[in-house]
């Protein structure tokens, strides 16, 4: 299958979405426009928008509504069904939920302050060979118990041979299903690196478990303690378990220049780690999600961190 370039997906769907504001929109409608699978779809407008793709949607509606309202002697029943809703009184109630105001509240006194949803366009996402990387979110972590594989990798085999890659996959075939206590399901992998000095790194591709109780024979163990993190969502038009050493190097340059631009945040720690949920992933499409320990080295710096559980 040829790979797709998937920062012209997301803009391809934010224009077909604001083409067709005025229909009543189906996830499958819009994925199919697109010609991704509403599965892989949502999952990639939700990592865009930061809100599911019917959210996202029904903000835009009432967004684009306002015009309507302050310009028009349309009636608001007139505007709710412009705009696809049903009944008048659905549109007033995600009017309200929306803007903490009615639309008749709106259209009385004038043109007000309002958070407003703006069309969402690829600018959000950086392109990295038809893939893409999102901003960080700021995470806080509690400590972690990791079962897995270690290795120890040197940069210059890992650049020529992938080894880290083979590993990784080597413990996902062999090695994770003897791993009990497992905090997720079984398709949730850990690739936790240490860099030891400027030669090589220490990699365990792991399973977090609930406790180091059991570990079975010939598997190490790894206490990642609790921190904040910046994480990086990037998204892929292939199995992430192909993901390469030159795929990291693409998503560290990217990383590297982020926070040297535009960032009040640095990396902390000398570990990383990259978690993949391979029930997300098909041959075509992959998610993997970089968390970086990270602190605060500006003024500006004040990202709420979000607790992960």
């Amino acid at each position: 299958m040829k790979p797709y370039d998937i920062k012209h997906i997301l803009d391809a769907s934010m224009d077909y979405i604001e083409s067709q504001i005025e229909q009543k929109l189906t996830l499958d409608m819009v994925a199919n426009a697109v010609q991704l699978s509403k599965f892989h779809f949502h999952r990639l407008l939700k990592a865009a928008t930061g809100q599911p793709v019917m959210h996202y949607i029904r903000s835009r509606k009432l967004a684009r509504s306002l015009a309507e309202l302050s310009d028009t002697s349309l009636s608001i029943i007139e505007i709710s069904l412009q705009y696809g809703f049903d009944f008048e009184q659905s549109y007033i109630r995600a009017f309200k939920k929306e803007f903490g105001i009615t639309p008749a509240h709106f259209r009385k006194h004038g043109r007000q302050e309002l958070k407003i949803v703006e069309k969402m366009n690829s600018s959000m996402a950086s392109n990295l060979s038809g893939s893409v990387i999102f901003k960080p979110i700021y995470v806080q972590k509690p400590t972690s118990y990791l079962v897995g594989l270690k290795k120890i990798i040197s940069y210059a085999d890992n650049e020529q041979n992938c080894t880290s890659n083979q590993h990784g996959n080597l413990f996902y075939n062999n090695y994770s299903s003897l791993i009990e206590n497992k905090v997720h399901h079984p398709d949730k992998y850990i690739g936790f690196t240490r860099e030891l000095d400027d030669v090589q790194s220490y990699y365990l591709p792991s399973m977090e478990v609930h406790s180091l109780a059991t570990i079975p024979d010939g598997l190490d163990f790894e206490i990642v303690p609790a921190n904040q993190y910046a994480v990086f969502k990037y998204i892929c038009n292939f199995h992430p378990m192909n993901l390469t050493i030159h795929h990291l190097d693409e998503i560290w340059t990217f990383i590297d220049e982020y926070w040297q631009l535009h960032s009040d945040y640095a990396k902390a720690d000398c570990y990383y780690f990259e978690s993949i949920d391979s029930s997300y992933a098909s041959e075509d499409y992959g998610e993997v999600d970089i968390y970086i320990p990270a602190k605060a080295i500006g003024k500006t710096a004040g990202t709420a961190a979000i607790d992960e559980h």
